[in-house]
């Protein structure tokens, strides 16, 4: 055991409180965002396609990324007003922007990170990528024996994490009764974070790069959830084997999502696979890049190519995206 897990083991048993287990999303919340070695609080490279990172993005394809997302909100908002906006960038990863090394057509543009106070000036345009999947979430677990729904929580026991039932019975009305055992991974923290954004007083254009599914499929078709680690560009199961040296994530709900949107009275809310918003929103980059054929350009060609196959990135993320005005 190293030392940082350690002290993630200390702090863990100092959460308990004399409590028998902590909630999931407490777990992850501290396994996460701990200021001293929660995952995305630590100064690390966690993005990229290194031997030493755990995952690459679509911000991993640099200045063209950017330029695809500057040419849709041209496209969206209009030529005429866009120049009115401030771009607003949420979560991003430290010593990095989208719009690093990019022209665009916004009054400006604010960057935050992690442990920043964000404040939205109107009008905005407020864009994240791979944000909402980062958050902490609860999972809950349907017995057949008992035909009942329990909170699973996470214990320490003789120095090791495992899992553990919380006896309390669950009245959630999200959760169906199922015929097997079925876990539901629920992004709760995702939820929350959006709320939290869009129900504050700016008016704009909000847009998010991101997976997730429908509430059906968390619901019937996920029976082990869809909570997994990355470490080291691999995928793992094991949700606590190296507590704060492991990104830990679960599939958004897009109905829940698109719900928050729309009671906050965003309008033409729309969820579109990476692939078709760049198809509808981008044409004009798209089409830049297509007609020159030099072989610096072939290689941003290339990227674009993973960023909208639909054996790439195209199909693998999605764009929520909606305007209030």
């Amino acid at each position: 055991m190293t030392k940082e897990q350690v002290t993630i083991y200390d702090t863990i048993q100092q959460e308990l409180k004399g409590r028998r287990a902590i909630p999931m999303d407490e777990f992850f919340n501290i396994a996460l965002y701990h200021p001293s070695f929660g995952y995305y609080s630590q100064t690390r490279d966690r993005v990229g396609k290194g031997n030493n990172t755990d995952f690459y993005t679509s911000n991993t394809f640099g200045s063209l990324w950017g330029e695809m997302i500057v040419d849709a909100c041209k496209k969206i908002i209009s030529d005429q007003e866009i120049e009115k906006y401030t771009f607003i960038e949420i979560a991003a990863e430290p010593g990095c922007s989208i719009l690093e090394n990019v022209e665009h057509p916004f009054s400006s543009s604010i960057t935050y990170r992690l442990g920043d106070i964000i404040e939205i000036p109107s009008p905005a345009i407020v864009f994240s990528n791979e944000w909402l999947d980062a958050q902490p979430f609860k999972r809950f677990r349907y017995y057949t024996s008992e035909k009942r729904w329990r909170e699973i929580g996470v214990q320490l026991l003789d120095g090791e994490l495992s899992e553990f039932i919380f006896p309390e019975d669950l009245n959630l009305d999200f959760l169906a009764n199922s015929t097997n055992e079925y876990t539901v991974d629920w992004p709760t923290g995702a939820h929350y974070s959006l709320d939290k954004i869009v129900s504050s007083s700016w008016n704009g254009l909000f847009i998010t790069f991101d997976y997730g599914l429908s509430k059906e499929c968390i619901m019937y078709d996920r029976p082990e959830g869809t909570a997994r680690a990355y470490y080291k560009h691999k995928m793992n199961r094991n949700l606590f084997c190296r507590p704060g040296d492991q990104d830990l994530t679960c599939h958004l709900c897009w109905d829940e999502l698109i719900k928050l949107l729309t009671q906050n009275k965003f309008e033409n809310v729309s969820l579109e696979s990476q692939e078709s918003f760049f198809m509808h929103h981008s044409q004009n980059k798209i089409k830049s890049l297509l007609e020159k054929t030099d072989h610096s350009i072939n290689k941003e060609v290339q990227k674009l190519k993973e960023l909208i196959h639909p054996q790439h990135f195209g199909s693998k993320f999605q764009a929520l995206w909606g305007i209030r005005k």
